[in-house]
């Protein structure tokens, strides 16, 4: 039975949409405010599954603990509760993370359909991360390394970011090392910048799990040493997604998140999966896309020989403004960090 936590300040609405839903067959344990919301994820966070949330409330207001539970409990979605003539408010929740708003008086028939469509998405994208890691089933050996990685969560970051970044590169043979040495070229890019060293930490993981979408393609696909079809070019492609899904329920590693899904943004827009441009890249993301690029060039893979570092460095040159941020290419350049 899918367990669902109503908050509401106005008692006789708590009761009516308890009632509707526990003959609807859901649980339910309905909060007065925010703080006894709180206090109930910080009990019982592993039992729900879905949180209906009033906006207009005293003390805690629904959007600032909408940002609270979108921070601590990534996992549990949120549909957010509001009055019929405050939709701009609704439509802020959706861009604060929830996944849906409904206007009250809501109907019964609404509310249970928004609530089934809601647990229904979350279950497809939980099936689908499954499916990714129950393609692992055959590689043991990448299994345990896996399950070791997760087990390690409790000790620090740094350990646990090793952990994967080893995992995603026991997947292809060819990119040994690629982690690490993107990692040590985005450091030196964000030193560059002036980063905080709290920056540099979450630089620092984003580089080193930038490719932990791999671990949901192929072996076949990643060290085909022929050109890839356009079905397999796709699945390649997807990679940052898949990575995005893969840590989007650890709590660890939410900061790396937009690095992980922006990698492969260009600043012309013609990048991927969103076809993010200029600006709307992320700097963490731009900075990982040029260590990635360089690397890449200067290592050997399954189709090609290395390039030699003067071409790699000429072709970062060429695509500074449409594939590369101008700036970070001219601190690459000037800081000579085509040398480490």
């Amino acid at each position: 039975m899918k367990h669902i936590v109503l908050t509401d300040d106005d008692s006789a609405i708590r009761k009516i949409i308890q009632i509707v839903l526990e003959k609807g067959g859901y649980k339910v344990t309905a909060c007065k405010d925010g703080q006894e919301l709180l206090r109930t994820l910080t009990l019982k966070s592993g039992e729900v599954d879905l949180l209906l949330l009033d906006i207009k409330m005293p003390g805690l207001s629904g959007l600032e603990l909408l940002e609270i539970i979108h921070r601590k409990y990534p996992r549990i979605p949120t549909v957010m509760l509001t009055a019929f003539n405050d939709l701009d408010t609704g439509m802020k929740a959706i861009r604060l993370g929830a996944k849906d708003y409904l206007t009250k008086p809501v109907g019964r028939e609404v509310l249970l359909g928004c609530v089934k469509r809601v647990l229904t998405e979350l279950e497809e994208e939980r099936e689908e991360i499954a499916k990714q890691v129950e393609s692992l089933a055959h590689q043991k050996d990448l299994e345990d390394q896996l399950h070791t990685a997760l087990s390690a969560l409790d000790n620090t970051a740094r350990s646990t970011l090793l952990a994967f970044s080893e995992t995603i590169e026991q997947k292809d043979a060819y990119t040994k090392g690629h982690c690490h040495r993107v990692s040590a070229i985005s450091l030196a890019l964000g030193k560059a910048l002036g980063y905080s060293n709290e920056k540099l930490v979450i630089l620092e993981g984003g580089a080193l799990l930038h490719d932990i979408g791999k671990i949901g393609i192929s072996e076949q696909i990643l060290n085909k040493s022929s050109a890839l079809t356009k079905e397999e070019y796709a699945i390649i492609k997807m990679h940052p997604v898949f990575g995005e899904r893969i840590v989007a329920h650890i709590d660890l590693f939410q900061p790396y998140r937009p690095i992980i899904r922006s990698h492969h943004e260009r600043m012309d827009g013609k990048g991927y999966p969103d076809g993010l441009k200029g600006d709307q890249i992320p700097i963490d993301a731009a900075i990982v896309t040029l260590a990635d690029a360089f690397d890449a060039m200067t290592s050997d893979r399954a189709y090609r020989s290395a390039l030699p570092a003067e071409i790699a460095v000429e072709e970062i040159k060429l695509f500074s403004g449409t594939q590369f941020h101008p700036h970070l290419v001219e601190l690459f350049m000037d800081k000579e960090l085509y040398l480490l």
